[in-house]
Parts: C-alpha cells; sequence; structure tokens
C-alpha cells in the first residue's frame, strides 16, 4: 500500500511540473513522465485492481457526462459529417496503422492502437486492457496530441482567413427540459450528485471487467453516465474529478514505462510522421468535403475533425471564431465511438488479416 501511495505523490508532483512548464494535459502527461522516469530508476510503481478501475471508470463517466438530451436531439443535423468523419478516421487508422506495423516493426495491436484518434488517457488504458505495449501506445498518442495542439491552430488559421466567422446555429441553442425522475427527486444536492456519479461509475467500471471485453473498465461507465444525464439530473462530474482521473490513469501508464522505453525514442520518430501527416490529409479532406456540401463550414469542420482532446480543441475554436456546439458535438461523439468501437475493429482487423 506505501508503494501505491508514493506512486500517487508522484503522480500528483509530475502534474505540477507539468503544469508550471505548461505542457498539455498536464495531469496525464505529468503524472505518466514522472512516475515512469522514477519507475526506471527505483522499480516501485504500483497500483491496486480498484485504484486503476476506479481511474478507467472516471475517465469514462468524463466522456459520457458531455453527452445532453439536447445533443442527442440535434445529432440528425449531424448525422452526415459525422458519419463521413467516422468512416475516415476508421480507414485511416488501418492504413497509417499498416504503414506503421510493416516500415517499423511494430506489433499490430500497439500499431492500431496507437493511430486511433482518441485520447492519451484513453487510448492508454484501452492498450492495457488489451494487453497492447501502452508505454508505445501512449508515447505516439502524447506526440500527436502535442502535434496537434502545436500545429493545427495555425494550419487551420492559414487555410481559413479568408473565412468568414461561424454563426452558431439556433437549432443547437435550444435547451431541453427534462421532466423530474425519482432519481431528480432524491439527489438534488451538488455533492450527493457527485457521490452518486462516482458509485455508478464505480460499480459499472467493474461489472466491464468482468465482462472480459475490451476496454469495458471505461465504456461500461461511458454508456451507463451517458444514460442517466440524458434522461435526468442526477449525475455530475466535476473538471476536479476529470483531473483525478488523469493523474490516476498516467501514473497507472508510468507504472509500465520501463529504461526499454526509453531506448526506442528513436525508433518512434518516423510512426509520429506517418501519424501526423495521415490525419492532416483526413483533416483537410473532411473539411473540404463538407464544405463544398454545405454540412458545415470549413473552419468548424476542420476543428471538428482535428484529433486532438475534445475539450482542447472547442476552447481553442472559441478563441478562433467557429461553431462551438457543433464542433463540441462532433468530437465528444468522437471520442466515445472511439473507446467504444474501435476497439473491437481492431481486434475483428486483427482476427482476420493479423496473421
Amino acid at each position: 500500500m506505501i508503494q501505491v501511495l508514493i506512486t500517487i505523490l508522484v503522480g500528483i508532483v509530475g502534474w505540477q511540473v507539468a503544469k508550471l512548464l505548461k505542457l498539455p494535459a498536464p495531469g496525464m502527461l505529468g503524472s505518466m513522465i514522472l512516475v515512469g522516469i522514477t519507475n526506471i530508476f527505483f522499480n516501485y510503481a504500483t497500483f491496486t485492481t480498484s485504484i486503476k478501475v476506479f481511474g478507467v471508470a472516471l475517465s469514462g463517466a468524463y466522456i459520457g457526462i458531455q453527452i445532453e438530451k439536447k445533443d442527442i436531439k440535434n445529432f440528425k443535423y449531424l448525422i452526415k459529417p459525422l458519419l463521413i468523419l467516422l468512416i475516415m478516421l476508421t480507414i485511416n487508422t488501418f492504413i497509417a496503422g499498416a504503414c506503421i506495423h510493416y516500415l517499423c516493426d511494430m506489433d499490430w495491436l500497439t500499431a492500431l492502437l496507437s493511430c486511433v484518434a482518441g485520447g492519451v488517457t484513453d487510448m492508454s488504458i484501452v492498450a492495457m486492457d488489451m494487453n497492447a505495449d501502452a508505454s508505445i501506445v501512449a508515447m505516439m498518442q502524447t506526440c500527436r496530441l502535442i502535434g496537434v495542439l502545436l500545429i493545427f491552430p495555425y494550419w487551420i488559421t492559414f487555410l481559413c482567413k479568408k473565412e468568414p466567422e461561424a454563426t452558431e446555429d439556433d437549432r443547437f441553442k435550444q435547451s431541453i427540459i427534462k421532466n423530474p425522475t425519482f432519481l431528480d427527486k432524491l439527489i438534488k444536492t451538488k455533492r450527493a450528485k457527485i457521490i452518486f456519479t462516482l458509485i455508478i461509475s464505480f460499480i459499472s467500471g467493474y461489472l466491464g471487467l468482468w465482462s472480459g471485453l475490451p476496454a469495458a473498465s471505461m465504456m461500461v461507465p461511458m454508456f451507463v453516465i451517458m444514460f442517466l444525464n440524458v434522461t435526468s439530473d442526477a449525475c455530475l462530474v466535476p473538471k476536479s474529478e476529470k483531473l483525478i482521473a488523469q493523474i490516476l490513469a498516467g501514473s497507472v501508464v508510468g507504472c509500465s514505462i520501463k529504461a526499454e522505453t526509453f531506448s526506442s525514442l528513436n525508433t518512434t520518430i518516423i510512426p509520429v510522421m506517418i501519424l501526423l501527416i495521415s490525419y492532416f490529409v483526413v483533416n483537410f479532406s473532411f473539411s473540404i468535403l463538407c464544405k463544398k456540401r454545405n454540412y458545415l463550414d470549413m473552419k468548424s469542420a476542420m476543428f471538428a475533425s482535428a484529433p486532438g482532446g475534445a475539450t482542447d480543441m472547442t476552447l481553442i475554436a472559441a478563441d478562433l471564431g467557429a461553431d462551438l456546439t457543433k464542433i463540441a458535438l462532433i468530437q465528444a461523439l468522437r471520442a466515445a465511438y472511439v473507446v467504444s468501437v474501435m476497439p473491437m475493429l481492431i481486434l475483428l482487423f486483427i482476427k482476420v488479416f493479423g496473421n
């Protein structure tokens, strides 16, 4: 238990250092890097199953809480561009993953999970659940995230400098009034909602673990909380809980980092370049198609398809005059898709073509 406490404390220190250095997703990256580096020298980092499930389930709950009843109703307005984007991202995952597998001698599972357009936290957890090389996946996903956050805003600004600012669609401003349910009458205070969400997330996370399905510890809480959030106001996941989930998840991934992980840095440069170039192609192609078909304006389409974090890309888009509502909805649904569907597709692909 002492080793677990030390691991958590080192993760918290890593978050603070990353925050001072202004790294993207400091809770995840800082804890992962510092726990990983110290684990190389002292070989101490460890976590109990309960803490792992708690961190994973909390990450899934945070994704699920992003989708509300009005988003389900407004989905019909975005179904065409969303389906196009998901198809393009899925195809890109397998093409880029195949290139990395054959050119860089990386196993199929690690290569494909490294190419999924998910969050660093989410895909690292999925990699651990599916027995891929989580440290490589975390490194690849981190490089993608940093590359997206550093380059994509300038890339989008350059290509859209002659585009007018988007005006928010009035259809998406409509709020949906939820009729009070039994849960709403029972769970009224903010504290009660947080505690209820934590309990439900933890229980559903364990149910996912016992199911034996890939990434189910995250997927099941995500869908349970999404359902409860759509049908009631009983759930609440504040930003502080997202931070806790990031620190725990980052520390868990850090536990898997060994000396040989850093010796592979040179071998990941080419895979990262393949990955970033492939996503630039998807981003540009999707945006041009949406503009021609009048699905989305160019700027909003580029932000909606940028493979960064949903929160990060929405916040950046807010400063550059894009349609935030559509971007946030597409990004949230994309995050849900990659966690719940892509692991299954990857396993099916490997079973059919991976031998």
